[in-house]
């Protein structure tokens, strides 16, 4: 049975820059690397005022930046997303000025599956990188992954398989990395 996906997705670089670009949300972001962890808190290391200090934080949280912890309260930065989002861009843009699979990516979504084959490949293999192998994911996490990529997750889930990057066992309900 298919199940809709998740709406969040990792940001791209030019999503993290567009978060920084704002003078609050620079200075939140300095005041959680220096070990502010409340809107108080980053009110104080910056002179924000806490309305201000709350809505750079609600920002930085909603960009995966930053993450709330639910039953503490506290802020802190998420370790990965500038990693994560460097590792995405040289593999999409590629170190000598680009390889085509870029332009079908915005803001760290697929806008389409390329129809040129060599395009088409490297651009699924980003896709496929969400995936660890030696891991079984049931079909519904699989649409998840998919649709954190791409709106029409059915066809996405079909190229990942067709191209051989995904394997489905024989009764369709489970799904491993190739």
């Amino acid at each position: 049975m298919d199940t809709a996906p998740a709406e969040e997705h990792q940001p791209s670089c030019r999503d993290l820059v567009g978060l920084l670009a704002q003078p609050d949300r620079r200075a939140a972001y300095a005041a959680l690397a220096l070990g502010a962890t409340s809107v108080a808190g980053v009110a104080e290391r910056t002179g924000l005022r806490p309305p201000a200090a709350a809505a750079a934080l609600r920002r930085l949280t909603a960009g995966g930046i930053a993450e709330l912890d639910a039953g503490t309260g506290a802020y802190t930065l998420r370790d990965d997303t500038f990693r994560l989002a460097v590792q995405a861009e040289v593999r999409l843009s590629g170190r000598g000025g680009g390889d085509g699979a870029g332009g079908y990516f915005r803001r760290g979504r697929l806008t389409s599956i390329p129809g040129n084959a060599e395009v088409r490949a490297r651009v699924l293999a980003v896709v496929a990188d969400s995936f660890d192998a030696g891991t079984t994911y049931s079909e519904a996490k699989v649409n998840a992954i998919c649709g954190e990529w791409l709106d029409d997750w059915v066809s996405l889930r079909r190229a990942l398989v067709d191209e051989a990057l995904l394997r489905r066992n024989e009764s369709g309900t489970a799904y491993e990395r190739a």
